[in-house]
């Protein structure tokens, strides 16, 4: 439910955003900063999460976040002061920041292995969950029902994530040792280079990248403090975290892929609902259809990527997964037009989705069965990378590229027109940006071809995984 939450609470926010802008009399830098302030503020606690659960144990750990959200997201429809109002945004995105890294970890180590592949894909889930029925959620929240739904949504969730939390988690006693020599410091810098690097590409389409001193300082000062933690971390044996974690080359690739996979789900979390609000002109509550589309599909497809996963090795769901998703994203790039609207991308959302769910199907078992037990807390450091940290990059990188894409492309449209009676010409700009728009909009279909052409090669250099409770027993030679 946590991870679940984690997700929906950033789309619901992000598809909101100008009606929240709206209702609190914000202005685009405003609203910028506070999805930002929510966003980046996760990382500040997601690659410790492990560390504090072994510290203060896990009850507490959600516990206490929980109860936090709870008020928080009670009291954020009221609040009418901007710094108070991105002081609560970011203690809504500190307390999100716990659920992702425990809740894998805390799954293999309550359930039996029979039941391993059944938690990784409700775990899975959340992804398609959040980002796509998202979508439609908000649209209901803001036409239908009320805005400050968006919030409450936590409000009532937190509540019963703490209540199941106490009745399930035993209240450990707390490692005092632990606490007093941790590597605080080291995981200061590691989780703040994040946090800086996360808020430079989120703010900077709407700063202006690198002719803003902010962006600049935050993507420098980020990329600094990276290079300076993984300094630590190699050459201080008393680190927070053991690069010998990443010594597995399975776990290693199968992480880089996971990264990737912020671009690879472009399609359906970016790509496909901002072409229809964009040259659709449709709103959330319209373009639900089409994400709806995609979360039907995902979990209609889940019992079957677990009996698939139960049967055949985790390299081919992951090869089987990405290649869906490359072949549909070449099919969308060489044939979408500005007519296109949910009817015809119908046939793409859902092979999307099915690519999607293979793929993550393909990932997490294969770092769950390739890394060393010893090793689950380092890569609960290292799995936020993946999770919110590549997604968040991946997002600030296609906006980019689509608007440089659509520039390029208005200019050469531009070109080939003559000047004639200005209703002539008028016509004829409109007709240029869109077009020039969906051209954007198909090298964004192509840059996930290619991102995906990249992790095929990578998962090409999986080697077989070890004997483990997920893999059927090797015949005898």
């Amino acid at each position: 439910m946590g991870a679940f939450l984690t997700t929906l609470q950033g789309r619901l926010f992000s598809m909101s955003l100008a009606d929240l802008r709206g209702a609190f009399g914000l202005d685009v830098i405003e609203g910028a900063w506070l999805s930002t302030a929510m966003n980046a503020a996760q990382l500040l606690t997601m690659p410790a999460t492990v560390w504090l659960s072994l510290i203060f144990g896990p009850a507490r750990v959600i516990i206490v976040p929980s109860m936090t959200i709870a008020l928080a997201t009670l009291t954020i429809p009221f609040v009418r002061s901007y710094e108070l109002l991105v002081f609560l945004h970011v203690i809504v995105g500190l307390c999100l920041g716990t659920y992702l890294p425990l809740t894998i970890s805390l799954a293999l180590r309550s359930l039996k292995p029979h039941f391993w592949l059944l938690a990784m894909a409700v775990y899975s889930l959340r992804a398609s969950f959040g980002t796509d029925l998202g979508v439609g959620l908000s649209g209901i929240y803001v036409d239908m029902v009320d805005w400050r739904w968006i919030y409450w949504t936590g409000s009532l969730v937190g509540p019963l994530i703490a209540f199941i939390a106490w009745k399930a988690l035993p209240l450990t006693p707390i490692d005092h040792d632990k606490l007093r020599n941790s590597d605080w410091g080291g995981m200061a810098m590691f989780c703040l280079s994040l946090t800086l690097l996360f808020a430079g590409c989120s703010l900077g389409e709407t700063l202006g990248w690198f002719d803003s001193g902010v962006v600049a300082a935050c993507l420098a000062g980020g990329a600094l403090l990276l290079v300076m933690s993984i300094v630590n971390i190699a050459s201080n044996k008393y680190a927070f975290v053991d690069l010998s974690a990443l010594g597995n080359h399975n776990v290693r690739t199968a992480l880089l892929i996971a990264c990737l996979y912020g671009v690879l789900m472009a399609p359906t979390s970016i790509l496909i609902p901002n072409f229809l609000a964009a040259i659709g002109k449709l709103k959330p509550l319209q373009t639900g259809s089409a994400t709806i589309i995609v979360f039907g599909t995902y979990l209609a497809m889940t019992p079957v990527a677990v009996r698939l996963a139960r049967r055949v090795d985790a390299r081919l769901l992951l090869i089987a997964g990405l290649s869906t998703i490359v072949f549909t994203s070449a099919y969308c790039g060489s044939s979408i037009n500005n007519e296109w609207r949910t009817d015809q991308y119908a046939p793409a959302l859902i092979l999307f989705a099915i690519g999607e769910c293979l793929t993550l199907m393909g990932i997490i078992p294969t770092i769950v069965i390739n890394m060393n037990p010893a090793h689950a807390a380092a890569i609960g450091v290292y799995a936020p990378l993946a999770r919110v940290f590549a997604p968040g990059v991946a997002g600030g990188v296609i906006a980019l590229i689509l608007r440089l894409s659509s520039d390029t492309h208005s200019a050469m449209l531009k070109a080939g027109v003559e000047g004639g009676q200005p209703i002539v010409v008028q016509r004829a700009v409109s007709v240029i940006a869109r077009e020039a728009a969906v051209l954007s909009y198909v090298d964004g279909f192509y840059l996930v071809f290619w991102v995906g052409i990249i992790a095929l090669l990578l998962a090409a250099t999986l080697k077989r995984a070890p004997v483990n409770p997920l893999t059927r027993p090797r015949p005898a030679s």
